[in-house]
């Protein structure tokens, strides 16, 4: 295309004058027969999909090539009346963060971390299908003329309905890939035309009196020897160039170009016309012939090209003509090379040789617009199997839209290893007045992998959303986000009384049924009761209950435990728990209780000493969930995290009941997060059924672990293979979440010196000195 005059005015002047008037004519969008059929000036009439596909890199390896063949055998048998094209573009990402308001710690980190966000440019990959039905032969008339109508009437209604019944083939065929079909009426087809030329996909509208063509054109061009500059009157000019590709691999497998969605400012477009197995046999020969007419002595080639064109006869395979261009786009000619010499390099690790279009820019610019199958002149006939290995469905999980979920807004973003954005959500999409969607999730990775970094992050991210936040902590790791956060803290000691007391809270029928059934488990555990001395017992939990607030204690219920024709048995098993037994400072009476829940809405709670001491440990949580569950009833939304968690419910006691408690707890909107350290401790743990029973999986590489203790977990092959190798770098997490399994990035550097309050334990104390948690905004550094 020539300069024209209009890249010669200033930028004031550019903003006023016409888009260029020969741009427009070159693109194939003619009139929309509906909502989402648009005809072509080649008379084709298309349909675009959006597809959201599975993520190449975790998915198993099963499904990969399952997609593979469904979209190679749905193409199979078809003819040239049908193009396929795969556009793999960007989307300016929407985050849809619900902002942490005040100058708390939560609203510091959000603030820090929402900046580093904005400072990434962050964007969405998007893949978009579009299928093109053809005339064998164009109309030889004008299309707009009197004498093409009747024509026209008569050819579009079959075609239409051959073309819808293609594409609901795909759209109920293609395994694990979600569809939508672009519309005129929301902006997003007319925006997918336009992105095709800018790069960026953006919501464009239909205008009154213009052909779709003029209205997908959002700048003027400038073609010259190997470059395109683009200008929109409005800033600076944007440039851009094309890749082709001049040579294939000699092998290709499913997502073989996955890599090249990682730079920005990039349009991929695949375009593949199947070829009648008829034709093939003759293309062949001529093929052949041509060889060696110019004295080619690659006799292996034309063996191949022989035996192809048998097998495409037989119906064994199917070919046609695949034609790959990539446009770069940058703000300057410098930063344009350095992206195309970073985009072939890439290629060129599979094999993949790429070349700078020259003279033939114009044409295969405007071959990547759909439906312009006329200006290809890149096109090599392969396999169907091969164009669905190099166009595959592949993309990152980008996890659920604000809108879409329950508390309408993600816990945060993290960025997948390929650069998108990941909207983070322990829970899958719902509405705000359902029932909240599950959202259990299991925590899994070795010290120093940041897994409790990360918990404590997810954490005070979650504030976005106003929730009671308690933790059951290890160690004192998340004591300094307690504190941060603004929280009560507070530790069980072993040997020092809790004020604790069940018999004095648990009250009632529910209250009476709980301590019957908690205290059975607690005193059975030197065997089973008979059922004299069970009815002996439920006897005294009732006449407890029902005696004056001063008299329910431990100390009085064992006087309300005689002898039962027992040698006096189940009142010294009860009375290991009274003031004078082996466990008496476990329910042992204080000014107050070690730990109120309702005392603050984030409280946090070391259970260090007692992990080892199996009674103790299991007669203090067992009641101090018993209290939650009653607290979670108010149904304010809740995060519950339980570090160590193999060891905190290692316990037949809570193997029993914990799976219908994770019901009744999500109900109630809670959301549990248990974290612990390997796989074989979940294996030696009674725990073992809960903690692999959980939905949701944030798993940290692991070098010293094996493949067999990953056995519960159901990893795929390639997710099972970043847990235990580690690859694409430090501070990478498998997630497998409500909307799929995708590789993390979450790596919290950006934060600073905000970081510190978050690693927690002793790295915090040295940071900020004893008692920093009495200490105001002590996470500022320069604070005074």
């Amino acid at each position: 295309m020539s300069r024209t005059r209009h890249n010669r005015a200033g930028s004031r002047a550019q903003a006023l004058l016409p888009r260029d008037p020969g741009f427009f004519t070159h693109l194939p969008y003619l009139i929309e027969l509906d909502d989402e059929i648009v005809r072509t000036r080649q008379n084709g009439l298309m349909i675009s999909l959006e597809i959201a596909g599975l993520d190449g890199m975790t998915a198993a390896p099963h499904d990969i090539h399952e997609l593979r063949r469904a979209l190679a055998a749905m193409i199979d048998g078809l003819d040239e009346r049908f193009s396929f094209y795969i556009h793999r573009l960007h989307r300016q990402s929407v985050l849809g963060l619900t902002p942490i308001p005040g100058e708390g710690f939560a609203g510091d980190l959000d603030r820090a971390w929402r900046n580093h966000l904005e400072a990434q440019d962050l964007h969405d990959f998007v893949v978009v299908l579009t299928v093109v039905s053809s005339l064998p032969a164009p109309l030889r008339i004008p299309l707009f003329g009197k004498a093409a109508a009747k024509l026209l009437e008569a050819d579009t209604d079959a075609r239409q309905h051959d073309l819808r019944e293609l594409v609901e083939v795909l759209e109920n065929g293609l395994p694990h890939v979600i569809t939508r079909r672009l519309k005129i009426s929301d902006g997003s087809l007319i925006g997918f035309y336009t992105a095709i030329s800018t790069g960026l996909l953006a919501p464009a509208w239909r205008g009154e009196m213009s052909l779709i063509a003029e209205d997908a054109v959002a700048s003027s061009a400038t073609f010259y020897r190997d470059e395109i500059i683009f200008d929109e009157g409005i800033g600076g000019p944007r440039h851009a160039a094309m890749l082709a590709v001049k040579r294939y691999s000699q092998e290709t497998w499913p997502g073989i170009l996955d890599a090249l969605d990682s730079p920005l400012d990039t349009v991929i477009c695949h375009s593949f016309t199947p070829i009648a197995a008829e034709k093939i046999a003759g293309r062949v020969r001529l093929r052949v012939e041509q060889m060696r007419a110019a004295d080619d002595l690659a006799t292996t080639i034309q063996q191949q090209l022989i035996e192809t064109a048998d097998e495409v006869e037989s119906g064994g395979k199917s070919v046609g003509l695949h034609q790959l261009t990539i446009t770069v786009f940058a703000d300057s000619r410098e930063a344009l090379d350095h992206r195309i010499s970073k985009i072939k390099g890439m290629a060129e690790r599979v094999r993949v040789k790429l070349t700078r279009c020259t003279h033939s820019l114009e044409a295969s610019f405007f071959a990547s617009h759909p439906g312009n199958m006329d200006y290809q002149c890149w096109g090599m006939t392969v396999a169907t199997t091969t164009f669905a290995d190099m166009a595959s469905l592949h993309m990152s999980d980008a996890g659920s839209p604000a809108e879409a979920l329950h508390w309408r807004t993600p816990i945060t973003v993290f960025q997948s290893v390929s650069g998108a954005p990941h909207r983070f959500s322990f829970q899958g999409p719902g509405r705000p007045e359902a029932e909240p969607p599950l959202g259990h999730t299991l925590v899994l990775g070795p010290s120093d992998s940041g897994k409790t970094t990360t918990v404590a992050f997810l954490a005070a991210q979650a504030l976005r959303v106003r929730p009671r936040i308690i933790i059951f902590d290890k160690d004192e790791g998340l004591k300094s986000l307690v504190a941060a956060l603004g929280g009560a803290y507070a530790r069980i000691r072993a040997g020092q009384p809790t004020g604790l007391n069940p018999l004095l809270t648990e009250t009632g029928s529910r209250g009476e049924a709980w301590l019957m059934d908690w205290l059975s488990a607690l005193i059975e555990r030197r065997g089973t009761l008979s059922p004299i001395q069970s009815a002996a017992l439920k006897s005294a939990i009732r006449r407890i209950a029902a005696a004056p607030e001063a008299l329910r204690s431990f100390q009085h219920f064992e006087s309300l435990v005689g002898d039962v024709q027992d040698g006096r048995e189940l009142a010294m098993r009860v009375a290991e728990w009274g003031p004078e037994g082996r466990y008496n400072w476990v329910f042992g009476a204080t000014d107050q209780p070690v730990v109120d829940f309702r005392r603050s809405n984030v409280v946090g709670l070391d259970m260090t000493e007692i992990l080892e001491h199996a009674s103790e440990r299991t007669a203090i949580l067992s009641y101090i969930f018993r209290r939650l569950e009653l607290m979670f009833e108010d149904r304010v939304p809740t995060l519950l995290i339980i570090d160590e968690a193999h060891a905190a419910l290692d316990d037949a006691f809570f193997a029993a009941r914990m799976p219908k408690w994770a019901v009744t707890m999500r109900k109630l909107a809670v959301t549990m997060v248990l974290m612990t350290q390997f796989p074989s401790q979940i294996e030696a743990s009674r725990a073992k059924t809960i903690l692999e029973g959980l939905p949701h999986r944030l798993i940290f590489p692991n070098g010293q672990a094996t493949p067999s203790q990953y056995d519960g977990l159901n990893l795929t092959e390639n997710q099972l293979g970043f847990v235990l190798e580690g690859q694409y770098g430090p501070r990478r997490a498998l997630w497998n979440g409500p909307t799929g399994s995708t590789l993390l990035d979450v790596d919290l550097s950006p934060l600073g010196p905000l970081l510190t309050a978050l690693s927690g334990g002793k790295s915090a104390m040295r940071a900020f000195g004893e008692g920093f948690e009495t200490r105001p905004f002590f996470w500022r550094m320069d604070h005074a």
